[in-house]
């Protein structure tokens, strides 16, 4: 926020424009705002062909849930590229060592300040998350909930431990390269499986869909917990190194 106060009052310096200017133009630009709002309320409602496709189509998808079928069934190379992305942004941010790849994923030491009420509130908060996370995977299927969000709880759960400061995560060792790529391995292999049976990629027979859903499910969650704690180290590094030159 800091630098787009600082960014607009430089351009605001090198276009010369007067308080009474920038007034106008940010009145004008609410007037269209305001003409949005209205124009969006007054619009009769459409109609929503895709909403009774999805419905009339859902007992072949293999789950309860519309959006869990949208995103693994009907849509699933839109889930399998934004995994693929995941991936590519947690590649770009992972710092390489291969001093570190023959050592364990997570380390445990002592920190030098401790907090014990927050060592306290872990101890039950943590396998709660953990719970919660497993309930929100399963209940993906027929209501609100699914990989992405079971895999921020886990992640959530992840960044409680190294706030606390007892562990610390390598993400060089073989096991966390395994959880980064886990997700969209087993999803490629899904979708090239289902081919021997259907002849389409990612088109899973109805009999096996609700259970192929929840094998890829299950790894994609394991994936984005991964990449969420490793995105979230890679940031609170990152200043330490800038102070530190």
């Amino acid at each position: 926020m800091f630098n787009d106060i600082t960014l607009a009052r430089n351009a605001e310096q090198q276009a010369g424009l007067s308080g009474g200017v920038l007034f106008v133009v940010g009145l004008v630009v609410g007037l269209v705002c305001l003409f949005l709002v209205f124009a969006l309320i007054d619009a009769p409602v459409a109609e929503q062909p895709l909403v009774a496709l999805v419905a009339s189509n859902l007992e072949q998808s293999g789950v309860q849930n519309p959006v869990t079928a949208v995103l693994l069934n009907f849509r699933s190379y839109d889930t399998l590229l934004e995994v693929a992305v995941l991936l590519i942004v947690a590649l770009a941010v992972m710092p390489a060592s291969e001093k570190q790849s023959n050592q364990v994923f997570v380390t445990v030491s002592k920190p030098a300040q401790r907090s014990l009420v927050l060592e306290a509130f872990l101890r039950w908060l943590l396998p709660a998350i953990v719970v919660t996370s497993g309930y929100l995977l399963w209940t993906g299927a027929a209501l609100p909930g699914g990989a992405f969000q079971a895999g921020a709880l886990l992640a959530g759960a992840g960044i409680l431990l190294l706030l606390a400061g007892h562990h610390s995560f390598n993400f060089n060792a073989q096991i966390a390269r395994v959880l980064l790529v886990v997700g969209l391995a087993v999803f490629l292999l899904v979708g090239a499986a289902v081919m021997v049976s259907t002849g389409t990629a990612l088109a899973y027979p109805i009999a096996w869909a609700g259970t192929l859903i929840l094998i890829i499910e299950v790894a994609a969650t394991l994936t984005i917990a991964a990449i969420l704690v490793l995105l979230f180290c890679a940031l609170h590094v990152a200043p330490q190194q800038k102070t530190a030159r």
